[in-house]
Parts: structure tokens; sequence; C-alpha cells
């Protein structure tokens, strides 16, 4: 199945203006969302509440240790190193799983989305979809890579946030074996 659907999405390659734009967003794309996310952090610090910009940045730091740790479960070559394939932009040969720009991309939509701002989270989310797109159409990833960084990037931004979660629980303040002094007394 995952071969069948990157055979039918690659096989669409071929169309002179369409494939100078999948190669753009393959290999350009994720830098508009780095720099979109390091705006947003810039306008969420003017606010003098660095709490979401810290679990922001977290969660993509989980999400990039699940990404490498998902990385050495499945050690599936790249499309082009075992099938005839249209490939439309140059990479080095490896391992495949999962996509390291779908994981950055899916991270920085997921986060950006709990975080920061709802309607950029969004946008970058749709931003994320089109790059995985376009690196499977580009030959260098199977669906089922894209599909892998969407799940990492979303195992990643869980764990922050229930860590912003717990963080933000108000602490419970013991009660006191002794009264405190001047305290009344029953």
């Amino acid at each position: 199945m995952n071969y069948h659907l990157f055979r039918t999405i690659n096989n669409w390659s071929g169309n002179g203006v369409f494939d100078d734009l999948m190669k753009v967003i393959a290999k350009d794309a994720i830098l508009a969302v780095f720099v979109a996310f390091a705006a947003l952090c810039v306008l969420r610090l003017r606010d003098r509440d660095p709490r979401p910009v810290v679990f922001s940045i977290a969660a993509l730091g989980l999400t990039y240790a699940f990404g490498l740790f998902a990385g050495t479960l499945h050690t599936e070559r790249r499309p082009f190193e075992t099938h005839q394939v249209h490939q439309l932009i140059s990479h080095d040969p490896g391992q495949s799983f999962p996509s390291d720009h779908a994981t950055a991309a899916f991270g920085v939509a997921f986060t950006v989305l709990l975080f920061l701002s709802r309607s950029w989270g969004m946008l970058l989310f749709i931003v994320a979809v089109v790059i995985g797109f376009s690196r499977v159409y580009d030959g260098v990833h199977y669906p089922s890579d894209i599909l892998g960084g969407a799940a990492v990037a979303v195992l990643g931004v869980t764990v922050a946030v229930a860590v912003a979660v717990a963080f933000a629980q108000p602490r419970r303040q013991v009660a006191a074996v002794h009264p405190p002094v001047g305290a009344a007394r029953r």
C-alpha cells in the first residue's frame, strides 16, 4: 500500500511548472516554517510571559529526540535507492523514516497551535501537509515517512503539553504539623 501510494503521487511528476514548485517547497519551505516560529516566539516574549516559548522549544526538542529514536526502529531505505522513481531533487542515500522535514514541519505546526497561536498553527499545519506531499512527489520519501514524522511530532508535543499542564498546576500547601506561631488554636 505504501509503495503504491508513493508510486501514484510520484508518477504525477513531469509537469514543468508544478515540478519546479514542488522542488522549491520540498527544499525551502521548511525555512519559512522556522522563520514563522521564531517570529511568533518573539511576539510572545513581548507579552512578558516566557513560559509558552520555553514549552514550545521543549516540545521541538522532544520531537527531535523522538524522531531520532524512531529512526532507529525502522531502517527502510529511500525510495530512489530501491525503486525506479522520478527523483526531482538530489538527496543523499540513507534512512527514509521518519522524514526530518515532515517531523520538523508538523512539530512546529502542533507546537504553535497549542502554545503560541491557533490560527498560525492551523496555517502551519497546512504548510506541513504540503511539505510532506512535496517530499513524496519529488521522490525522496514514502507516504509512511511523512505520517511517521507527523506521529513523532504529535508524541513530542503531547509530552510537552503534559509537562506544561503539570507545571501550571497550583502547588498545594502541605498542612503544617504545627500551626504557625501566633495562630489560633482550637
